[in-house]
């Protein structure tokens, strides 16, 4: 080897390894600062590029993750809300199956039913996630689930959340909910509860009574199953006039359970001789008389006062006839009118009989119905369809257009009616005279012939609609609008709880999805995270045991380069 002081080869060489050694130290300690194998792209540019790439897509999985959570707060708060009202459903057949019971309030029952029917449109309106809401509309929301990545091409994928309408609207799903009623059209649209039920007349002659404390009524009927029944008022006070007759009844209990009693008043003027016994309501198949009669339904002593438990002996001509009773006359028919329209498709029963029998139908029966059609009809027009002649069945025209403004007054409710009624049984309507070949059967306007015809006029003090007979041996039996049916309710209502619960579980199973694919996601990054780390992660042991080396390597490659660099001063002791 040539000795050179020009040129220190050792010195070269030890300094170039030294460098090697401090660079993969420096390199080392990189990795163990950071962890990192590949921290940048200089470290290694292929496994950098993959790396960076991974880890966005890391980055986004977990945010559609997060997206996921806030996803599944909307589906559960519409998944509450719908088992809310699934619930409120059931509250609503419960009430519905108690208005069947003949004691119970149905216009209490009405009310309860629309507070519960304002819960849900509440429900379905406050049931919002920021500003989601999943119930109040039809169609669908669409929920991030995933973002895919195909040859360098991301594309984005989603799952549609049906939307479920519960509103209680038309063309919601709970729509059958709407105007759910157990009122009957009858109690929507008139007035009183005994509108419409035959009110037999009776007459006190002169109008002064007689009647003491201590006296019994004896009031004459037939119960649902046709038997005969006698009902006893106990009088409690003297009375003296058929106003206070009136009243009297209708205080007591027993009576007023099953009837009522009204002061005839005709266009203003109440009467001091005449008043009307009824059944309470329409709902009632109570009929007052007996079955006495040989050929219809005994009016005989339909009201009589005795002795009673007290022996107090009536006095003579106390309810001012000789006998002590009244018969029955004459019977009607009154039916105020709510000052609301009417609805296209509601519909009026008349039912009467020219020879009436006893409780069983007999061929005299004739049934008017009076329908609110559309404007093709004029008010008075026959309908063929639903009418039958071989069991005397007549359907009448009453437009709509002269019913269901919104302006509409019950007095012209009544006054239209009263035209059908007329003008429906005259030459422009069915002429039933010749339709049936029974003498009579028509409606005047003007008055009641027995055997013949009925009276109709509208009441011009009260706006009521009152049919009359002549006399006793013309039955008029009952005006009767559309009835709620019962198995119509519960086919609502039937709808209505399928609809909720396939909407909840509809939610329930979105639910399910959105917790699914959220835990995926997660364990996807979690997968993705240990893919990273092996391609860009430091060992950490295998770096430790490498710094050691490299350290001592440095510290040889110092004491080569620190004795390379003595190498001159052994060439100058040559020249000593």
């Amino acid at each position: 080897m040539v000795s050179s002081i020009l040129t220190n080869n050792g010195a070269l060489t030890a300094l170039q390894s030294l460098k090697s050694t401090q660079k993969n130290l420096l390199n080392t300690q990189n990795r163990i600062s950071t962890g990192l194998k590949v921290a940048t792209a200089k470290d290694n540019a292929a496994t950098w590029a993959v790396g960076t790439a991974m880890r966005s897509d890391i980055a986004n999985t977990k945010q559609v993750s997060e997206n996921l959570s806030v996803s599944s707060s909307i589906v559960a708060t519409a998944q509450t809300a719908a088992e809310q009202i699934a619930d409120l459903v059931k509250q609503i057949r419960t009430k519905v199956t108690s208005a069947q019971n003949p004691a119970v309030d149905k216009a209490q029952v009405q009310a309860d039913i629309d507070g519960y029917i304002g819960t849900i449109s509440s429900i379905v309106s406050a049931a919002s996630f920021k500003g989601v809401n999943l119930i109040d509309s039809a169609g669908s929301q669409n929920v991030l689930t995933s973002v895919n990545s195909v040859n360098g091409v991301s594309t984005a994928s989603y799952t549609a959340l049906s939307k479920q309408n519960l509103s209680v609207e038309d063309g919601s799903m709970l729509s059958s909910l709407k105007n759910l009623t157990v009122l009957s059209r009858a109690d929507q649209t008139l007035s009183n509860l005994n509108d419409g039920v035959q009110k037999v007349n009776l007459t006190a002659t002169g109008g002064a009574l007689d009647l003491k404390s201590g006296n019994e009524l004896e009031v004459k009927y037939i119960d649902e199953t046709g038997t005969d029944r006698t009902l006893t008022v106990k009088l409690t006070k003297n009375i003296t006039t058929v106003e206070k007759l009136v009243e009297f009844l209708n205080a007591d209990a027993g009576f007023s359970e099953k009837f009522t009693a009204d002061r005839s008043i005709v266009n203003g003027t109440a009467s001091t001789t005449d008043f009307t016994l009824s059944a309470k309501n329409r709902d009632s198949s109570l009929r007052l008389g007996s079955n006495s009669g040989t050929s219809s339904v005994s009016l005989t002593d339909v009201l009589k006062v005795v002795a009673g438990a007290d022996g107090i002996a009536p006095a003579t001509n106390a309810l001012g006839t000789a006998l002590n009773d009244i018969d029955g006359a004459a019977s009607t028919l009154e039916m105020t009118f709510a000052n609301k329209p009417l609805q296209l498709g509601d519909e009026f029963v008349v039912s009467l009989d020219l020879t009436p029998g006893t409780v069983t139908t007999d061929k005299g029966d004739i049934t008017y119905k009076l329908k609110v059609v559309g404007d093709d009809y004029e008010t008075g027009d026959r309908i063929f369809d639903g009418s039958s002649v071989d069991d005397r069945v007549f359907v009448i025209a009453v437009a709509a257009s002269d019913v269901t403004n919104t302006n509409v007054t019950g007095k012209d409710i009544a006054t239209v009616l009263k035209d059908a009624l007329v003008e429906g049984t005259g030459a422009n309507g069915w002429d039933i005279d010749n339709v049936t070949g029974l003498t009579g059967g028509g409606f005047l306007a003007a008055a009641a012939a027995a055997g013949v015809n009925y009276g109709v006029e509208v009441d011009t003090a009260s706006g009521a609609l009152r049919l009359t007979s002549a006399d006793g041996t013309d039955a008029l039996l009952g005006f009767n609008s559309s009835k709620t049916d019962y198995d119509t309710l519960l086919s609502k209502l039937d709808e209505a709880t399928t609809n909720v619960a396939n909407a909840a579980a509809s939610f329930g199973t979105a639910a399910t999805r959105i917790d699914m694919q959220k835990d995926f996601l997660d364990k996807l990054a979690d997968t993705l995270t240990t893919g990273l780390g092996a391609l860009v992660d430091a060992d950490m042991s295998e770096e430790a045991a490498r710094l050691q080396a490299l350290q001592v390597q440095e510290q040889l490659g110092t004491q080569a380069l620190s004795i390379a660099n003595q190498a001159p001063q052994s060439i100058l002791s040559l020249f000593r």
